[in-house]
């Protein structure tokens, strides 16, 4: 049998990550590949418009539809609620038609083979992400959820209260946890709350914006990443790194 080799630098994180954060939006799917995002955003504006609400140039031509969905919670907290309701139809819709990010199913099936719990977390709603999950059979690989409704809408660092709270509901310290992404931002974000970060290239993000952020490291697929989490085990408690294969 042929065995896997994974670079020194990325198995080194693996021994060490007993729990895995997968993001939703990026490493999971595309959540928006079949949707107009922008017109999401826009449906938002043109709502706080019709309330009377006179808006900055900037916040005009903004596209990013929860970057509106703060705004409106930043304006007045009734604004903000029928902008989530907007929001969240937008995912349930999108789930259904999202585009599975390739090699994502092979890396849940290898954090379950080899002993790692997995939390999805994403700024999503929760239903939209169990909905994706059920529509691809994914569910039975991945424990607990944790959606845009566990954290504070109007948080100055929303990101750090999902990646907390996927590690408190899997029992587990933040530093035990490694987030898989595709986005450089969150890889800022796991090394303000204490997670390590493994980053996966993709149009989203380039290797050299992914690696080097607090320790995070990069991968050049998914498929990858799935091979190393079988090849690599966890640590075991006298300190000693089981062999790999």
């Amino acid at each position: 049998m042929t065995s896997t080799r994974v670079r020194p630098h990325i198995a080194r994180v693996l021994e060490r990550t007993r729990a895995v954060l997968f993001a939703f939006n990026g490493a999971t799917c595309d959540l928006y590949a079949e949707m107009d995002a922008a017109a999401i955003a826009g449906g938002i504006r043109d709502r706080l418009a019709a309330h009377g609400h006179r808006m900055s140039l900037l916040t005009l031509i903004v596209t990013d539809p929860l970057w509106m969905l703060d705004y409106a919670h930043s304006v007045r907290r009734d604004y903000g609620t029928d902008a989530e309701e907007t929001v969240r139809d937008a995912e349930m819709a999108a789930a259904l038609t999202a585009v599975p990010t390739p090699g994502a199913s092979e890396v849940l099936t290898a954090c379950r083979a080899s002993g790692r719990r997995v939390a999805i977390v994403g700024d999503t709603c929760t239903a939209a992400i169990e909905s994706y999950l059920d529509a691809h059979d994914l569910r039975h690989l991945v424990g607990p959820v944790i959606g845009r409704e566990q954290r504070q809408p109007t948080t100055q660092e929303p990101g750090l209260e999902l990646l907390w709270q996927a590690a408190l509901e899997l029992n587990a310290e933040p530093s035990d946890c490694t987030l898989i992404s595709v986005s450089s931002d969150e890889m800022f974000v796991a090394a303000d709350a204490d997670v390590q970060a493994i980053g996966v290239v993709s149009k989203y993000g380039k290797r050299k914006h992914l690696a080097g952020v607090g320790g995070s490291v990069a991968v050049s697929s998914m498929r990858q990443l799935a091979e190393a989490l079988t090849a690599v085990s966890i640590t075991n408690n006298s300190g000693t790194s089981p062999q790999r294969l």
